[in-house]
């Protein structure tokens, strides 16, 4: 099974919270799963080394874990979410007085990880279920996958 990490499991592990996210990676691991990232995964850990790409190469090495380019496929199924979401966000007012209501931000990055997810793997592996759900619901996230 094709398995995308999201990067909130990826800095659990280098911060070491969230236990039971990290412990889910894990066991996909020892089941042989075919861990990818898509390349703005990549991006987004830079910070966590500092900028140096040898040990970004060298962690997800380690973790067996595949970095994937954003193909066009990928991309549009971003967009589309994406745009959905503006619409949304656009539109959130209160409905008592008609003002504009706090909606939380959400970045293109989580949109091209739910894209790529959604295009070219079986599940997602991450602790922000909440956006996959709504903007991409035929993701199988894969605490999901434990059941069978």
């Amino acid at each position: 099974m094709r398995v995308c990490i999201d990067t909130t499991i990826l800095i659990d592990i280098l911060k070491d919270e969230f236990r039971n996210f990290q412990d889910k990676l894990y066991l996909a691991l020892e089941r042989g799963e075919d861990l990818v990232v898509p390349s703005v995964v990549y991006a987004e850990l830079f910070p966590q080394f500092k900028g140096n790409a040898r040990l970004v190469d060298e962690f997800l090495s380690e973790h067996k874990i595949e970095i994937r380019p954003l193909d066009t496929i990928s991309a549009t199924a971003a967009a589309k979410s994406w745009m959905k979401y503006l619409k949304r966000k656009e539109k959130v007012k209160c409905p008592h007085c008609g003002h504009q209501m706090i909606f939380r931000a959400h970045f293109l990055s989580d949109f091209f990880i739910g894209g790529f997810a959604s295009s070219k793997c079986d599940a997602i592996l991450t602790r922000d279920r909440g956006i996959y759900k709504k903007y991409f619901p035929d993701l199988v996230g894969y605490e999901n996958c434990f059941l069978k």
